[in-house]
């Protein structure tokens, strides 16, 4: 009976140890989101880097306010 009780000291120093980053988990996981949106990111204003100015027109953007899109998306994200 005695061999399921756990007596090893680590176990209460884990549990401290996992509280402290468990504040930690909402910016890190934030960043990590950011990290993987960021080549999203790329990858769409490149995408319209490459269309002409008339194609831009077209879908009522100016070359100028491509990346300024972005910019404002992830402000009203926050």
């Amino acid at each position: 009976m005695n061999a399921f009780i756990n007596t090893s000291p680590v176990a209460p120093a884990a549990r401290g140890v996992s509280g402290r980053f468990a504040r930690l988990g909402a910016p890190v996981l934030r960043m990590s989101q950011w990290v993987r949106d960021l080549g999203r990111r790329s990858a769409v204003i490149n995408e319209l880097d490459r269309l002409s100015d008339r194609e831009l027109a077209d879908i009522g953007l100016n070359r100028s306010e491509i990346r300024s899109i972005f910019t404002l998306a992830n402000r009203d994200a926050r």
